[in-house]
């Protein structure tokens, strides 16, 4: 399915599914509020059916190698190759191969995150080499000699310039339970991809148990036709999904007041991808406006006492992971190094206040660089700098509003409120923002939705007008702003009211 066909299939079975949300809602005849009906049940299924292309998956397999490249590569080997020595080892491993290829010219130098000549960097890929056991080092070889001659040398050459091997010590330790024993191969690499659609099945037969059909059918309408999160972005990879799974899971563990389960859930998220702990703030803010009701919040304390017993068992197992406990300062320096990388398809409050007409039309990129963005990323840093105190501030604000709501919502609600956090906080690439999927479940239920759909309907619209991801992602930043405003802005008026009305009360002291 090329990218047309995908655009004109899925904005259109967008549409579709809105006139289904609109229509379910605003005429639900006899069906209980929790019931999809037939309609909304019928496009939840097929919106199912989307997110892998009806079974095309990436048009030849359903394994994202450069995914896979990563994270597969990255995890089972990282006790030598670590954040700095994935592309290095796959390059000497290439020399030993011998495949007849040409070098490739241009590399990513992962200390530095800089693309560079290759041929400077011997004397680090000797280093990494010196990392292994003979016996490793053949297993590494033979790996890399899988991908190598699974994809087109152009393919590779890409990869090798992406921003190598991220994921923090806890998701290592996770994949390694997989990665480890197995080598590189078709059926391998397949199976591995099959845990993300066990994940989101288990995450949404929760749902579906915890909060009906309605919102269960809602969830996988967004999931499946959303366009930031398509499946050419993870599908197919390994492990992608599991912060996501523990999220939504967690969500309704806390319907179901099983609450140190569900802060252990909220805990593996944030260590495996660290924004997720912004899922906590809802329930923070509804734990105190009980305490000041004087209706003492236990479930809090169990969720907090599961959170921070997951985040130990985290850190334990991210320490074994065969670097010892310095696998999280070695996350943390990669962490740092990666601050000053600006991505195209990046999305958040960030956006809307650095992103000029310059950046939207890529007046800044030079596509005769071995790095076509370097200008362009050096130009966003310096913004930032500048404007860091409207940023803290802009960012302050939208936090004070999320909370402002999160003060009128139950408690399973206001955790869904994790996701304008995340807006708020951080800047995230586009395939993150599948945990909008949760909206559903936040007050509004339907009109969420629909505003979400229409959103998504417009990105699919605009991918035919440019290729440009800037202007793309940057209006999707714009588009959240207002959709966070309009669906938080309600309660967090009421909220300011009624405690601006306390405040000037007879007992208001001056």
């Amino acid at each position: 399915m090329d990218i047309t066909t995908e655009i004109l299939i899925k904005g259109g079975l967008t549409l579709l599914a809105l006139a289904a949300v609109a229509w379910r809602h605003l005429r639900p005849g006899a069906l209980a509020p929790d019931r999809a009906g037939r309609l909304l049940a019928l496009v939840a299924v097929v919106a199912v059916l989307a997110w892998p292309n009806f079974g095309r998956l990436h048009g030849r397999a359903g394994i994202h190698h450069w995914e896979q490249f990563h994270y597969f590569l990255g995890s089972k080997y990282f006790p030598e190759l670590r954040y700095d020595g994935l592309y290095v080892a796959t390059l000497a491993a290439e020399r030993e191969l011998a495949l007849g290829r040409p070098p490739q010219s241009h590399v990513r130098d992962l200390r530095t995150n800089e693309v560079v000549p290759t041929r400077g960097l011997d004397d680090h890929a000797r280093a990494v080499k010196a990392r292994f056991e003979p016996q490793r080092w053949r297993a590494f070889v033979e790996d890399t000699r899988y991908f190598l001659t699974s994809n087109s040398y152009d393919y590779i050459e890409r990869i090798r310039k992406d921003h190598g091997y991220n994921p923090t010590p806890t998701w290592t330790f996770t994949a390694r339970a997989f990665s480890r024993w197995l080598a590189a191969g078709d059926d391998t690499l397949a199976a591995l991809a099959w845990i993300d659609p066990l994940l989101l099945a288990a995450m949404f037969l929760a749902i579906f148990r915890t909060f009906g059909s309605r919102i269960g059918c809602l969830a996988l309408i967004v999931f499946g036709l959303g366009y930031p999160w398509r499946f050419d972005w993870v599908g197919g990879a390994f492990l992608r999904h599991d912060w996501l799974a523990a999220i939504g899971v967690g969500v309704c563990l806390l319907r179901r007041e099983r609450f140190r389960l569900a802060g252990a859930l909220f805990a593996y998220a944030a260590m495996v991808r660290v924004f997720p702990a912004g899922f906590l703030l809802g329930p923070a803010v509804v734990a105190l406006r009980e305490r000041l009701a004087h209706r003492p919040p236990g479930w809090m304390g169990k969720v907090l006492a599961g959170f921070a017993l997951g985040v130990v068992v985290c850190l334990i197992a991210g320490g074994m992971v065969g670097v010892g406990v310095d696998a999280w300062p070695q996350f943390i320096d990669n962490l740092e190094k990666h601050h000053g990388t600006w991505l195209t398809n990046n999305v958040g409050l960030e956006n809307v206040l650095l992103y000029d007409a310059a950046t939207m039309r890529r007046a800044d990129v030079r596509w005769e660089l071995a790095e076509p963005w370097l200008l362009w990323q050096g130009k966003m840093n310096r913004l930032e700098a500048q404007r860091r105190p409207l940023l803290l501030a802009a960012a302050a604000a939208m936090l004070l509003i999320v909370a402002a709501a999160a003060w009128r919502w139950p408690r399973d609600c206001a955790a869904v409120l994790g996701v304008a956090v995340a807006f708020a906080a951080v800047l995230l690439t586009c395939y993150y923002w599948v945990m909008l999927l949760l909206i559903p479940i936040g007050r509004g239920r339907w009109l969420p939705t629909a505003g979400w759909l229409a959103i998504n309907l417009a990105l699919w619209g605009l991918h035919l007008a440019t290729p440009a991801f800037e202007l793309i992602y940057g209006l999707m930043s714009w588009a959240l702003l207002a959709f966070f405003l309009a669906w938080l802005g309600p309660d967090a008026l009421r909220t300011a009211r009624e405690l601006v009305g306390r405040g000037s009360g007879p007992g208001a002291r001056g």
